[in-house]
């Protein structure tokens, strides 16, 4: 097997969730890119989102297996539902967990329906995700598959500009999450990792501090030693080395992508 070989995810089949927008189009992208046979997408469906990112992928890979299911992760029945709706796959190697929500707002401001919705998505929603999938999906794959939990650079390092609590204590929480999750199904070849991306240029969670003319983007972009944004080939490319054979002795661990911001001063 060559170094190339190790990257291809040619056959294999993955989930993302929060697929229909931002961040999860381009993971989307990078998982077909790299090979996968049937790509599974779900979100909230709102204003035709699904529908449209499902038109837009099968026009570039009209011979892969692609879907948009409608599914918000908040509620367990909804998720029963997904994966009812895709069992015919009978396995699935790679999940990708996207789907997030976030409020930038001073601590003291933070209400308890903000503060409950942040928690119900951003981990309960994840966990029941990743526990539903692994013991309808992946128990049964004899390869094993891979989780690839999305969560923050503010899982590790606080911004004064960016007050955003109920996001930063739920993504902090995925780190704890994903090291159970890798130690107790190791035994399976069931490996999981987290990634902690820093702000993105374009994405629309962040856009409110990295669009040109946010007064604090210069500010931010100073803290990054790399003297920018993440980009969506940055997300691209993590997410798919982790989904790949290329990380195949890698589990358990918080991956920070953040151009240096956590080792600055």
């Amino acid at each position: 097997m060559t170094v190339l070989d190790l990257f291809k995810l040619t056959d294999k089949k993955a989930l993302v969730t929060g697929g229909a927008k931002g961040i999860g189009r381009k993971i989307n992208e990078g998982l077909l890119e790299a090979g996968v046979e049937t790509l599974i997408f779900c979100g909230r469906g709102r204003h035709g989102s699904l529908e449209d990112e499902e038109k837009r992928l099968k026009e570039q890979w009209p011979s892969r297996d692609i879907r948009g299911i409608k599914c918000d992760i908040n509620q367990e029945s909804e998720i029963h539902s997904l994966i009812e709706q895709i069992k015919d796959i009978q396995s699935l190697e790679i999940l990708v967990n996207n789907a997030g929500v976030t409020w930038a707002v001073p601590t003291l401001d933070q209400t308890m329906k903000s503060w409950k919705r942040a928690i119900d998505t951003n981990l309960t929603g994840t966990f029941f995700m990743c526990k539903n999938i692994i013991q309808e999906l992946m128990l049964s794959n004899e390869n094993g598959g891979s989780i690839i939990n999305i969560a923050s650079i503010l899982a590790l390092k606080g911004f004064a500009e960016t007050p955003q609590i109920g996001y930063s204590a739920s993504k902090s929480a995925l780190l704890g999450l994903t090291r159970q999750l890798a130690i107790e199904f190791a035994i399976y070849g069931i490996r999981a990792n987290v990634v902690c991306p820093g702000f993105i240029e374009g994405d629309s969670m962040a856009e409110i501090f990295t669009n040109e003319g946010s007064p604090i983007r210069e500010t931010l972009i100073d803290m990054v030693p790399l003297r920018r944004f993440a980009s969506s080939n940055d997300i691209k490319g993590i997410v798919t080395f982790l989904a790949s054979d290329a990380s195949a002795y890698i589990t358990g661990q918080t991956i920070p992508l953040g151009g240096g911001v956590t080792v600055s001063l």
